[in-house]
Protein backbone atom coordinates (compact mmCIF):
# COMPACT_ATOMS: atom_id res chain seq x y z
CA UNK A 1 0.00 0.00 0.00
CA UNK A 2 1.44 3.36 -0.99
CA UNK A 3 1.93 6.13 1.51
CA UNK A 4 -0.82 8.42 0.25
CA UNK A 5 -3.46 5.78 -0.32
CA UNK A 6 -5.08 6.48 3.13
CA UNK A 7 -5.42 10.15 2.23
CA UNK A 8 -7.07 9.30 -1.09
CA UNK A 9 -9.49 6.99 0.73
CA UNK A 10 -10.32 9.70 3.24
CA UNK A 11 -11.11 12.15 0.44
CA UNK A 12 -13.29 9.52 -1.18
CA UNK A 13 -15.18 9.01 2.08
CA UNK A 14 -15.79 12.74 2.50
CA UNK A 15 -16.95 13.14 -1.09
CA UNK A 16 -19.37 10.25 -0.84
CA UNK A 17 -21.04 11.63 2.29
CA UNK A 18 -21.62 15.21 1.20
CA UNK A 19 -25.33 14.66 0.75
CA UNK A 20 -25.69 15.23 4.48
CA UNK A 21 -24.41 18.82 4.25
CA UNK A 22 -25.75 21.84 2.43
CA UNK A 23 -22.56 23.93 2.61
CA UNK A 24 -19.05 22.72 3.40
CA UNK A 25 -15.56 24.26 3.52
CA UNK A 26 -13.20 25.36 0.79
CA UNK A 27 -11.30 23.28 -1.76
CA UNK A 28 -8.08 23.86 -3.71
CA UNK A 29 -7.75 23.73 -7.47
CA UNK A 30 -5.23 21.96 -9.70
CA UNK A 31 -3.23 25.16 -10.32
CA UNK A 32 -1.42 24.71 -6.99
CA UNK A 33 1.31 22.72 -8.82
CA UNK A 34 2.53 26.00 -10.32
CA UNK A 35 2.94 25.83 -14.11
CA UNK A 36 5.49 24.03 -16.25
CA UNK A 37 8.89 22.59 -15.42
CA UNK A 38 10.68 25.95 -15.62
CA UNK A 39 8.95 27.58 -12.59
CA UNK A 40 8.93 24.28 -10.68
CA UNK A 41 12.71 24.06 -11.06
CA UNK A 42 12.93 27.50 -9.43
CA UNK A 43 10.96 26.41 -6.38
CA UNK A 44 7.78 27.89 -7.92
CA UNK A 45 9.15 31.43 -7.44
CA UNK A 46 7.83 32.80 -10.71
CA UNK A 47 4.94 35.22 -10.24
CA UNK A 48 7.13 38.23 -11.16
CA UNK A 49 9.03 36.43 -13.96
CA UNK A 50 6.33 34.58 -15.83
CA UNK A 51 6.52 35.27 -19.57
CA UNK A 52 5.66 31.96 -21.23
CA UNK A 53 2.53 30.13 -22.35
CA UNK A 54 2.08 28.63 -18.86
CA UNK A 55 1.46 32.13 -17.43
CA UNK A 56 -2.28 31.45 -16.86
CA UNK A 57 -1.35 28.80 -14.29
CA UNK A 58 0.83 31.24 -12.32
CA UNK A 59 -0.01 34.86 -13.15
CA UNK A 60 -2.07 35.61 -16.28
CA UNK A 61 -0.56 39.10 -16.52
CA UNK A 62 2.63 37.52 -17.85
CA UNK A 63 0.93 36.80 -21.18
CA UNK A 64 0.94 40.48 -22.12
CA UNK A 65 4.65 40.48 -22.99
CA UNK A 66 4.30 37.65 -25.52
CA UNK A 67 5.03 38.82 -29.07
CA UNK A 68 4.48 35.56 -30.95
CA UNK A 69 2.31 32.46 -30.56
CA UNK A 70 3.39 30.08 -27.81
CA UNK A 71 2.39 26.65 -26.53
CA UNK A 72 3.44 24.39 -23.65
CA UNK A 73 2.64 20.86 -22.51
CA UNK A 74 3.73 18.86 -19.48
CA UNK A 75 3.01 15.45 -18.01
CA UNK A 76 4.21 13.86 -14.78
CA UNK A 77 3.28 11.33 -12.14
CA UNK A 78 2.99 13.08 -8.77
CA UNK A 79 4.24 11.24 -5.69
CA UNK A 80 4.20 7.99 -7.60
CA UNK A 81 0.44 7.59 -7.92
CA UNK A 82 -1.30 10.77 -9.12
CA UNK A 83 -1.23 11.49 -12.86
CA UNK A 84 -0.96 15.16 -13.80
CA UNK A 85 -0.82 16.86 -17.18
CA UNK A 86 -1.29 20.37 -18.46
CA UNK A 87 -1.33 22.10 -21.80
CA UNK A 88 -1.60 25.79 -22.64
CA UNK A 89 -1.32 28.18 -25.54
CA UNK A 90 -1.35 31.91 -26.16
CA UNK A 91 -1.72 34.20 -29.16
CA UNK A 92 -0.89 37.94 -29.11
CA UNK A 93 -3.04 40.52 -30.87
CA UNK A 94 -2.98 44.28 -31.19
CA UNK A 95 -5.57 44.46 -28.42
CA UNK A 96 -3.90 42.11 -25.94
CA UNK A 97 -2.98 38.44 -25.62
CA UNK A 98 -5.52 35.64 -25.39
CA UNK A 99 -4.72 32.24 -23.96
CA UNK A 100 -6.23 28.92 -23.01
CA UNK A 101 -5.08 26.26 -20.57
CA UNK A 102 -6.19 22.81 -19.49
CA UNK A 103 -5.12 20.69 -16.50
CA UNK A 104 -6.18 17.14 -15.77
CA UNK A 105 -5.17 15.10 -12.75
CA UNK A 106 -6.46 12.18 -10.75
CA UNK A 107 -5.94 8.72 -9.28
CA UNK A 108 -7.00 5.45 -10.92
CA UNK A 109 -8.07 2.15 -9.37
CA UNK A 110 -8.88 3.29 -5.85
CA UNK A 111 -10.04 0.11 -4.05
CA UNK A 112 -13.72 0.25 -3.11
CA UNK A 113 -16.31 -2.42 -2.43
CA UNK A 114 -16.76 -4.29 -5.69
CA UNK A 115 -15.53 -2.23 -8.66
CA UNK A 116 -12.43 0.01 -8.22
CA UNK A 117 -13.04 3.75 -8.41
CA UNK A 118 -11.20 6.42 -10.43
CA UNK A 119 -10.92 10.03 -9.24
CA UNK A 120 -10.56 12.81 -11.84
CA UNK A 121 -10.10 16.56 -11.57
CA UNK A 122 -9.90 18.88 -14.57
CA UNK A 123 -9.62 22.63 -15.02
CA UNK A 124 -10.25 24.58 -18.22
CA UNK A 125 -9.34 28.26 -18.25
CA UNK A 126 -9.46 31.16 -20.67
CA UNK A 127 -7.05 34.06 -20.24
CA UNK A 128 -6.66 37.63 -21.40
CA UNK A 129 -3.76 39.98 -20.71
CA UNK A 130 -2.88 43.48 -21.85
CA UNK A 131 -0.43 46.28 -21.01
CA UNK A 132 -2.03 49.13 -19.11
CA UNK A 133 -0.51 51.47 -21.69
CA UNK A 134 -2.91 50.05 -24.28
CA UNK A 135 -5.65 52.20 -22.73
CA UNK A 136 -3.73 55.10 -21.20
CA UNK A 137 -0.71 57.28 -21.93
CA UNK A 138 1.17 55.65 -19.08
CA UNK A 139 1.67 52.17 -17.68
CA UNK A 140 3.53 50.76 -20.67
CA UNK A 141 5.38 48.35 -18.38
CA UNK A 142 2.37 47.50 -16.22
CA UNK A 143 0.66 44.30 -17.41
CA UNK A 144 -2.80 43.17 -16.33
CA UNK A 145 -4.35 39.73 -16.80
CA UNK A 146 -7.37 37.63 -15.88
CA UNK A 147 -8.51 33.99 -16.03
CA UNK A 148 -12.00 32.54 -16.26
CA UNK A 149 -11.93 29.00 -14.87
CA UNK A 150 -14.26 26.01 -15.30
CA UNK A 151 -13.90 23.05 -12.92
CA UNK A 152 -15.00 19.45 -13.40
CA UNK A 153 -14.17 16.69 -10.91
CA UNK A 154 -15.61 13.51 -9.50
CA UNK A 155 -15.50 9.72 -9.24
CA UNK A 156 -16.37 6.98 -11.70
CA UNK A 157 -16.50 3.20 -11.39
CA UNK A 158 -17.44 1.75 -8.01
CA UNK A 159 -18.53 5.20 -6.85
CA UNK A 160 -20.16 7.75 -9.15
CA UNK A 161 -20.16 11.38 -8.06
CA UNK A 162 -19.34 14.57 -9.91
CA UNK A 163 -18.90 18.26 -9.24
CA UNK A 164 -18.68 21.36 -11.43
CA UNK A 165 -17.89 24.98 -10.75
CA UNK A 166 -16.35 28.22 -11.89
CA UNK A 167 -14.12 31.02 -10.65
CA UNK A 168 -11.71 33.72 -11.85
CA UNK A 169 -8.18 35.04 -11.24
CA UNK A 170 -6.67 38.50 -11.55
CA UNK A 171 -2.98 39.24 -11.99
CA UNK A 172 -0.54 42.12 -12.39
CA UNK A 173 3.11 42.32 -13.41
CA UNK A 174 5.12 45.53 -13.13
CA UNK A 175 8.54 45.94 -14.74
CA UNK A 176 10.13 48.72 -12.70
CA UNK A 177 13.47 48.51 -14.53
CA UNK A 178 15.45 45.99 -16.63
CA UNK A 179 16.72 44.63 -13.30
CA UNK A 180 13.55 44.54 -11.18
CA UNK A 181 10.00 43.32 -11.69
CA UNK A 182 7.11 42.71 -9.30
CA UNK A 183 4.20 40.30 -9.58
CA UNK A 184 0.78 39.90 -7.99
CA UNK A 185 -1.99 37.35 -8.54
CA UNK A 186 -5.23 36.80 -6.68
CA UNK A 187 -6.55 33.33 -7.46
CA UNK A 188 -10.23 32.41 -7.20
CA UNK A 189 -11.61 35.90 -6.66
CA UNK A 190 -15.16 35.11 -7.74
CA UNK A 191 -17.36 35.28 -4.59
CA UNK A 192 -19.86 32.59 -3.71
CA UNK A 193 -22.71 35.03 -4.37
CA UNK A 194 -21.56 35.25 -8.01
CA UNK A 195 -21.22 31.50 -8.49
CA UNK A 196 -17.62 31.02 -7.40
CA UNK A 197 -18.22 27.54 -5.95
CA UNK A 198 -17.88 23.84 -6.70
CA UNK A 199 -21.38 22.28 -6.82
CA UNK A 200 -21.50 18.58 -6.07
CA UNK A 201 -24.06 16.19 -7.50
CA UNK A 202 -25.03 15.22 -3.93
CA UNK A 203 -26.34 18.75 -3.38
CA UNK A 204 -23.56 20.37 -1.34
CA UNK A 205 -21.33 23.28 -2.34
CA UNK A 206 -17.68 24.05 -1.67
CA UNK A 207 -16.11 27.48 -1.92
CA UNK A 208 -12.80 27.69 -3.76
CA UNK A 209 -9.74 28.47 -1.67
CA UNK A 210 -8.50 31.95 -2.52
CA UNK A 211 -4.81 32.71 -2.62
CA UNK A 212 -2.79 35.93 -3.03
CA UNK A 213 0.58 35.42 -4.71
CA UNK A 214 3.16 38.21 -4.53
CA UNK A 215 6.74 38.20 -5.70
CA UNK A 216 9.80 40.02 -6.95
CA UNK A 217 12.46 39.14 -9.52
CA UNK A 218 15.90 40.73 -9.56
CA UNK A 219 18.67 40.69 -12.16
CA UNK A 220 21.86 41.72 -10.32
CA UNK A 221 23.85 44.33 -12.26
CA UNK A 222 27.05 42.36 -11.75
CA UNK A 223 25.38 39.15 -12.96
CA UNK A 224 23.20 40.17 -15.93
CA UNK A 225 22.50 36.56 -16.94
CA UNK A 226 21.17 35.62 -13.49
CA UNK A 227 17.61 36.07 -12.18
CA UNK A 228 16.82 35.76 -8.46
CA UNK A 229 13.16 35.45 -7.45
CA UNK A 230 11.22 35.29 -4.20
CA UNK A 231 7.47 34.69 -3.85
CA UNK A 232 5.01 34.36 -1.00
CA UNK A 233 1.56 32.75 -1.03
CA UNK A 234 -0.94 34.42 1.31
CA UNK A 235 -3.99 32.20 1.89
CA UNK A 236 -7.28 34.01 2.41
CA UNK A 237 -8.62 31.26 4.69
CA UNK A 238 -7.80 31.15 8.39
CA UNK A 239 -5.67 28.30 9.68
CA UNK A 240 -3.48 27.98 6.60
CA UNK A 241 0.16 29.06 6.84
CA UNK A 242 1.86 31.58 4.60
CA UNK A 243 4.33 29.78 2.32
CA UNK A 244 7.33 31.16 0.44
CA UNK A 245 9.37 30.20 -2.61
CA UNK A 246 12.95 31.01 -3.61
CA UNK A 247 14.58 30.48 -6.98
CA UNK A 248 17.57 31.39 -9.12
CA UNK A 249 18.06 30.97 -12.87
CA UNK A 250 21.23 31.32 -14.94
CA UNK A 251 21.10 31.76 -18.72
CA UNK A 252 24.37 30.15 -19.75
CA UNK A 253 23.82 30.93 -23.44
CA UNK A 254 21.05 31.03 -26.06
CA UNK A 255 20.55 27.28 -25.76
CA UNK A 256 21.09 26.35 -22.10
CA UNK A 257 19.60 27.55 -18.79
CA UNK A 258 20.21 26.20 -15.28
CA UNK A 259 18.07 26.83 -12.21
CA UNK A 260 17.56 25.84 -8.58
CA UNK A 261 15.14 26.70 -5.81
CA UNK A 262 13.61 26.02 -2.43
CA UNK A 263 9.86 25.51 -2.25
CA UNK A 264 7.76 25.68 0.90
CA UNK A 265 4.51 23.74 0.76
CA UNK A 266 1.80 22.69 3.19
CA UNK A 267 2.35 19.22 4.61
CA UNK A 268 -0.27 16.51 3.90
CA UNK A 269 -2.67 15.72 6.68
CA UNK A 270 -2.15 19.14 8.32
CA UNK A 271 -3.30 22.54 7.07
CA UNK A 272 -1.12 24.36 9.59
CA UNK A 273 2.35 22.93 8.93
CA UNK A 274 4.70 23.54 6.02
CA UNK A 275 8.09 22.20 4.97
CA UNK A 276 10.91 23.39 2.70
CA UNK A 277 12.01 21.20 -0.18
CA UNK A 278 14.73 21.61 -2.80
CA UNK A 279 14.26 21.77 -6.54
CA UNK A 280 16.48 22.18 -9.55
CA UNK A 281 16.14 22.14 -13.31
CA UNK A 282 17.53 22.91 -16.72
CA UNK A 283 16.39 24.00 -20.18
CA UNK A 284 17.59 23.21 -23.67
CA UNK A 285 16.30 25.40 -26.47
CA UNK A 286 16.79 25.55 -30.22
CA UNK A 287 14.93 27.41 -32.97
CA UNK A 288 11.78 28.15 -30.99
CA UNK A 289 11.54 24.81 -29.19
CA UNK A 290 12.51 24.35 -25.57
CA UNK A 291 12.63 21.32 -23.29
CA UNK A 292 12.48 22.03 -19.56
CA UNK A 293 13.30 19.51 -16.86
CA UNK A 294 12.72 19.90 -13.11
CA UNK A 295 13.33 17.77 -10.04
CA UNK A 296 11.24 18.56 -6.97
CA UNK A 297 11.36 16.79 -3.62
CA UNK A 298 8.26 16.70 -1.41
CA UNK A 299 7.65 16.54 2.34
CA UNK A 300 11.34 15.94 3.15
CA UNK A 301 11.09 12.45 1.71
CA UNK A 302 13.43 11.67 -1.25
CA UNK A 303 11.22 8.69 -2.12
CA UNK A 304 8.44 11.14 -3.05
CA UNK A 305 10.55 13.27 -5.38
CA UNK A 306 8.88 14.04 -8.70
CA UNK A 307 10.44 14.60 -12.11
CA UNK A 308 8.81 17.10 -14.48
CA UNK A 309 9.39 17.50 -18.22
CA UNK A 310 7.67 20.13 -20.34
CA UNK A 311 7.94 20.97 -24.02
CA UNK A 312 7.42 24.54 -25.20
CA UNK A 313 7.09 26.21 -28.58
CA UNK A 314 7.98 29.92 -28.76
CA UNK A 315 6.97 31.39 -32.10
CA UNK A 316 8.74 34.25 -33.83
CA UNK A 317 7.30 37.72 -33.16
CA UNK A 318 4.42 38.55 -35.42
CA UNK A 319 5.27 41.40 -37.78
CA UNK A 320 2.78 43.85 -36.30
CA UNK A 321 4.18 43.25 -32.81
CA UNK A 322 7.92 43.20 -33.43
CA UNK A 323 8.41 46.79 -32.33
CA UNK A 324 6.34 46.54 -29.17
CA UNK A 325 8.24 47.49 -26.04
CA UNK A 326 7.99 45.08 -23.12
Amino acid sequence: MKRYFPIVCFLLFVFCNLSQAAVIGSTDDAMTIGGGARPIGMGRAHVAIVEDADAPFINPAGLAAIKGPQAMSMFTNLLGEVYYSEVSGAVPTQNGTVGVGYITTGVNNIPTAGTPTDYYDSLLLFSYSVPLGRFFNYGRNVFLGANYKIFNRGYTGGVNQYATGQSADFGMKVILSPNLSLGFCRQNILPVSMGGVIRLSAGAEESLASLVKIGAAIKPTVLPKVVIAIDSDLPQQTGRPVTSHLGVEWEANDYLMLRAGADQSVDPGSTGLASWNPSYGTSLGYKGFRIDYAYHAYYNDPALATHYVSLSYIGAPWYALKGRTE
